[in-house]
């Protein structure tokens, strides 16, 4: 048996928030409306986080035994049976949870399920082009919000903007995590570590590039942004001194910047 602790662990719980409050970030920014639909996307997006984060660490048991050997699976507390389980029963329920929100949601999410299924064990050893797909789904939660509300060009703009920040903390989490995908991936951070570092500066650089037409003539709505700005700063710092800890100040960006825009839509 295992507990419930495990399982939150497994399923990386506060991802799987963040995940959802994606989803009512862009049914926010689009105008909002029906709000059971809003709701079944946020739950769906929580089930696909859970279900990926799950996937992800069945395929990197090898990998986090070295760099994160306190996971459910290296440390013990969880079988691969059991994880596998709960990856696709999660999956299963996103995928019903999409589909009452709204049916192409459900089409939608069986493309985006197969993506992630098959990141970790194929993908993610592309080096950039694997970084480049999980910061695109990573993004997708306020896609889902939007069309969940029957407006999804809006959640277009919330994703665009979105991707580049999640390319950066990809790019700084292969930097942390460089010694254990040595053994079995070729990332860019394995490849070459200052390569990884410029493809991150230029994550951040389009970040920035993509909200200028967004604070363009909001002054407020610019000086709210600021916290998450610092906090991206910090991040490089911590990275350009081969510094561990950047992902998490990237997630608090993160965090920052959705407060920002819900504020702004406000």
């Amino acid at each position: 048996m295992f507990s419930a602790d495990t399982v939150l662990a497994l399923v990386r719980w506060q991802n799987a928030l963040i995940a959802a409050a994606g989803v009512l970030l862009g049914a926010w920014w689009a105008g909002w409306g029906a709000w059971a639909r809003v709701l079944a996307a946020a739950c769906a997006a929580i089930a696909f986080t859970a279900s990926a984060n799950a996937w992800n660490d069945i395929a990197d048991q090898d990998i986090d035994r070295i760099a994160h050997p306190t996971r459910p699976l290296p440390s013990g507390a969880l079988s691969v049976r059991a994880a596998n389980v709960i990856a696709w029963s999660a999956a299963a329920i996103g995928l019903a949870l999409a589909t009452i929100a709204r049916p192409v949601l459900g089409l939608l999410s069986v493309g985006v399920l197969t993506v992630m299924w098959g990141y970790s064990p194929w993908l993610k050893r592309h080096g950039l082009a694997g970084n480049v797909v999980v910061a695109i789904l990573a993004s997708l939660p306020f896609l889902y919000g939007a069309w969940a509300v029957g407006h999804p060009n809006a959640g277009l703009v919330l994703v665009a903007v979105a991707a580049p920040l999640h390319l950066a903390r990809e790019l700084a989490k292969d930097l942390d995590d460089a010694a254990g995908d040595a053994l079995a991936r070729r990332t860019v951070a394995v490849v070459s570590p200052s390569a990884a570092r410029i493809f991150l500066l230029a994550a951040l650089a389009l970040f920035v590039v993509m909200l200028v037409p967004l604070v363009a003539g909001r002054p407020r709505f610019a000086i709210i942004l600021v916290p998450a700005l610092l906090l991206c700063a910090l991040a490089v710092r911590a990275v350009m001194r081969g510094r561990t800890g950047a992902p998490t100040l990237f997630k608090l960006a993160m965090l920052c910047a959705m407060l920002a825009f819900a504020a702004a839509r406000a």
